[in-house]
């Protein structure tokens, strides 16, 4: 990964988005991207896939960007762990303050969003 690791792997990144679109081949993803042929080209060559691109091509088809970037059997994984988060912050907020959540709640959603946001500035806090 170059660019202080924001590169995927071309191969597998592009394998697993043209499973799941209509973007087969590279003038297809170009297309996509509305970038030449040739800057596509340059990423395969080099056997990297910006993340940007993968974000962008996630939100447009609405496909799980964690299987895109990292395959099935991690997609899945993040998935469980994200089920399983999900019914802490559940658990816990009915249990400390006596309000029912419900399953797809945007309360829960948001609290879920904040506490993966508030883990992360704290890895990155223990890093440095």
């Amino acid at each position: 990964m170059s660019r202080a690791g924001m590169d995927l792997e071309f191969e597998g990144v592009f394998r697993r988005i043209s499973e799941q679109t209509d973007l087969k081949t590279s003038t297809n993803l170009a297309e996509f991207l509305g970038i030449s042929s040739a800057s596509v080209s340059k990423q395969k060559t080099g056997n990297t896939f910006p993340a940007s691109w993968a974000i962008l091509i996630a939100k447009q088809y609405n496909l799980d960007l964690n299987y895109i970037v990292f395959g099935k059997k991690y997609a899945d994984k993040m998935r469980k762990d994200d089920e399983d988060m999900n019914l802490l912050i559940k658990n816990y907020v009915e249990k400390k303050y006596d309000f029912e959540l419900k399953d797809g709640d945007y309360v829960l959603k948001a609290l879920s969003g904040e506490i993966v946001f508030f883990v992360e500035r704290f890895l990155d806090h223990i890093k440095r």
